[in-house]
């Protein structure tokens, strides 16, 4: 059966988004494939597709929970049994037989924590796996050293399980952060699958004010469609919704990682089914999430990087129709993430003053480290680094990050194009004018109220939500 054939018989589409096609052919023609294709072209397609053409398993390394239980919804509505997400949400007894009965399984997701289990692995060599997939594979770069160390390990898993087909997914990467992908994921020199990041009908636009929440009452006062806005703080996307709840007469409901599972999943069903208008979220919610009808993204407090903001900001205007992305910026807003690489900076030295010590000595001291601290120890120290060397990647990676804020704060200070500012950063140039682009061009106001105030965005929106929940928990 051909490509072609599949995707209309199994997934009901007449033809290709853009970039799917090259990666599908690639992914059946080569060993290692990094696809990087912007958000909404339907990049589960791109790893779902090939895999009812080879025999044996795919593995999919996904970052959050959510993310995976989203994918394992889509999977199951689209008739597919032979999935399960195996996390930390399981129940011992539960991941005990869903190890020991994987081979019943084509689809497998894993967090790299997961993965890198002894036992895990172990598992995983009884069976056959056809393609090892790392979906929001920009983690491995942006959350690998500083946040999540166990993505520095999944190179040495694909040697180990002599896995030869992989596939590297992921909305935004520079040259830099595709280098890394290529460092530290790929065996090979992988093919490259690469889109542009501009998305023609989103509008961007930075906002000076002293009072963002009368400037987001104001603005769901004049706006009927859905939207998501991005906080750095757990705390405060608590208190904006509540206070945004007693303040309009939208349906206002925050979300973020320290929910339990449940709760989490209850917000992001009833968001996505049209039951909830506005969610003020972390970044813990949006990989994965298939909503086509957002039409705003409001960024409360400054994104991390533009990586971080493109991917956000990318997660409005999915069905095509005029959408807005907002930054709003009062003076001293960059504190919180000053503060976070005075942390690193601190950590960094503190492994440095480590390195003379003996293994009994650091070991006798672990209990006075923090928990990612511990998880360096463990990982990075027994497996990758000396301490020297992770003192010094910590110390590349605090000045990395001033260097994204430096960023940031020049996009906010922008006076020139916004759009062409962001794709310049991803090397790329502006190959038409938009009618309409950004707050600092000429015809900005003139288009855009009518284009996304009031729209029929709300059709042929999914309205069993409940039903889908209950699916998420038959695992």
């Amino acid at each position: 059966m051909s490509i072609d054939e599949l995707l209309k018989e199994r997934f009901g589409f007449d033809q290709f988004k853009e970039g799917q096609r090259e990666t599908i052919q690639s992914v059946l023609s080569v060993a290692e494939t990094l696809s990087i294709l912007p958000t909404g072209t339907g990049k589960s397609l791109c790893y779902q597709l090939p895999s009812y053409l080879f025999s044996g398993m795919t593995v999919i390394i996904s970052p959050l929970v959510s993310l995976m239980e989203d994918q394992v919804q889509q999977l199951k509505q689209q008739g597919e049994k032979q999935v399960i997400a195996i996390n930390g949400q399981m129940s011992y007894e539960e991941k005990e037989w869903a190890m020991a009965n994987l081979s019943r399984y084509k689809f497998v997701f894993f967090s790299p924590e997961m993965l890198s289990q002894d036992s895990v692995r172990l598992s995983l060599s009884r069976v056959t796996i056809s393609l090892l997939v790392v979906d929001e594979a920009h983690c491995i770069s942006q959350w690998g050293i500083d946040f999540r160390p166990e993505y520095e390990g999944l190179q040495r898993v694909i040697k180990e399980l002599a896995i030869t087909k992989v596939l590297a997914l992921t909305a935004t990467a520079t040259e830099k952060v595709a280098e890394d992908i290529r460092a530290k994921l790929f065996v090979q020199k992988p093919t490259v699958i690469r889109q542009s990041v501009n998305r023609p009908n989103i509008v961007y636009e930075v906002e000076l004010t002293d009072d963002k929440v009368a400037y987001i009452e104001s603005f769901l006062s004049g706006t009927d469609v859905p939207g998501i806005i991005y906080f750095a703080s757990r705390k405060r996307a608590e208190e904006v919704a509540r206070e945004l709840n007693q303040r309009t007469s939208r349906r206002v409901a925050f979300y973020h990682g320290e929910m339990i599972n449940q709760e989490r999943s209850l917000i992001q069903q009833q968001f996505l089914g049209n039951q909830l208008d506005v969610l003020c979220a972390t970044s813990a919610f949006g990989m994965g999430v298939n909503k086509a009808n957002v039409g705003f993204i409001i960024h409360y407090h400054l994104p991390a990087s533009i990586e971080a903001y493109l991917q956000e900001s990318g997660r409005a205007g999915r069905d095509g129709q005029q959408s807005l992305a907002v930054v709003l910026y009062q003076k001293g807003d960059e504190r919180i993430y000053r503060h976070l690489q005075q942390d690193l900076a601190e950590t960094s030295r503190q492994l440095a003053s480590l390195k003379d010590q003996t293994p009994a000595f650091i070991r006798a001291h672990k209990g006075q480290l923090d928990e990612l601290q511990e998880k360096w120890m463990d990982g990075y120290l027994k497996n990758y680094y000396t301490i020297e060397e992770l003192s010094a990647a910590l110390a590349l990676k605090q000045q990395e990050k001033s260097q994204q804020l430096a960023q940031i704060l020049t996009y906010i200070h922008l006076s020139s194009c916004r759009r062409g500012y962001l794709l310049a950063h991803f090397s790329e140039k502006m190959k038409e004018i938009n009618q309409v682009c950004c707050d600092n061009c000429g015809n900005y106001g003139k288009i855009l109220p009518e284009s996304y105030l009031k729209s029929e965005r709300n059709l042929n929106l999914p309205k069993n939500w409940q039903e889908n929940l209950k699916k998420l928990f038959i695992i």
